[in-house]
């Protein structure tokens, strides 16, 4: 189980930050025809409003104790939201607030879990590892989305050069959502063998 959350940690942190930090704000402007000063904001009310929401579901997965649940629901959240973007004319605050909450509940539940996949004496490694793999998958995620929009001409004159882009995060982040799923059904197994021990 901790491998497949591991996974799912550099898909899902390479796709959303990679995606947010670097790419999203040109995104809004040229294909989806923001000024400058609507897309920063929008970009910047997913940070802020997990700054609030990323201890509430901290807090309320504590309370319902349905951590893999959970956090394959936020998984989820991010390639719908690129698919929404990507595909449709929503308002892209339809989009935002899916990868708020995606955001917010998905480290919320993440790291935590760690701790009860991996023996006391091995947590160290196990989160030293996790923020290695996560690193250099953001690295990578930057690099091949700038190599793509490059090859594809992605400019204000050219919106549709985004698409391969936004096909890579999509690919990337439903990858993310099928280890989540993995994982979910790994650590429900095991936690229906310890109970029946």
């Amino acid at each position: 189980a901790y491998w497949f959350l591991l996974i799912l940690c550099v898909l899902w942190y390479a796709a959303i930050l990679a995606f947010r930090s670097t790419f999203a704000i040109k995104y809004f402007q040229h294909a989806h025809g923001l000024s400058l000063a609507t897309a920063g904001a929008m970009n910047s009310y997913v940070f802020l409003a997990a700054i609030f929401a990323t201890p509430a579901f901290g807090w309320l997965c504590d309370r319902m104790r349905r951590y893999a649940p959970m956090l394959a629901f936020g998984a989820l959240l991010l390639p719908l939201s690129i698919a929404i973007m990507a595909a449709t004319h929503w308002n892209l605050w339809v989009a935002t607030a899916l990868i708020g909450v995606s955001y917010s509940l998905v480290p919320a539940v993440m790291w935590p879990l760690t701790s009860k996949l991996v023996s006391p004496e091995r947590f160290g490694t196990a989160l030293g590892l996790m923020w290695v793999v996560q690193n250099a998958g953001i690295a990578g995620a930057n690099l091949a989305a700038g190599w793509l929009n490059d090859r594809a001409g992605a400019s204000a004159l050219n919106p549709a050069g985004y698409q391969p882009m936004m096909m890579f995060f999509g690919i990337v982040s439903s990858l993310g959502f099928a280890f989540a799923l993995l994982l979910w059904l790994t650590a429900g197994r095991k936690h229906q063998e310890a109970a029946a021990h």
